[in-house]
């Protein structure tokens, strides 16, 4: 008993001097994806946009094709959160132009929808295609 004692005594002082471990922490840093508010460039194959998505509802585009010719307005949007990165928006320009994208400000893709009007067409005189692109953030 008396040598169990002094073990008890060496065992509890040592367990008492083992500092924890502490639990790790990782911070990850996360990017910002947000599209309203920021300035963006879009390139599809025929032209170039640069578009300032002001608020969730109004946006400026400007316009440059592959001749140099250029076309600029401010438009009522109708625009939709997804997730963090994927954005969707529509709206009608006054010539009828009618623009839906799916931006992905994660990844720099565009999917968009024009219809237009297109007097040889036999629907309502409209056209549409899907059009590709890339998307980047600028100042």
């Amino acid at each position: 008993m008396k040598k169990l004692i002094p073990l008890i005594c060496a065992t509890l002082l040592l367990c008492s001097c083992t500092k924890k471990a502490e639990p790790v922490t990782t911070v990850i840093p996360t990017a910002d994806y947000t599209l309203i508010g920021h300035k963006g460039k879009i390139t599809f194959p025929e032209m170039t946009a640069e578009v300032y998505y002001e608020n969730d509802s109004i946006l400026h585009w400007k316009t440059t094709d592959t001749a140099g010719k250029t076309a600029e307005g401010d438009e009522k949007m109708h625009y939709q959160k997804l997730t963090d990165n994927l954005h969707f928006l529509n709206w009608i320009e006054k010539d009828g132009f009618t623009v839906s994208q799916l931006i992905d400000t994660q990844n720099g893709t565009v999917k968009a929808f024009w219809s237009f009007h297109d007097p040889k067409s036999d629907k309502a005189g409209r056209s549409s295609l899907f059009v590709d692109g890339k998307f980047e953030f600028i100042k």
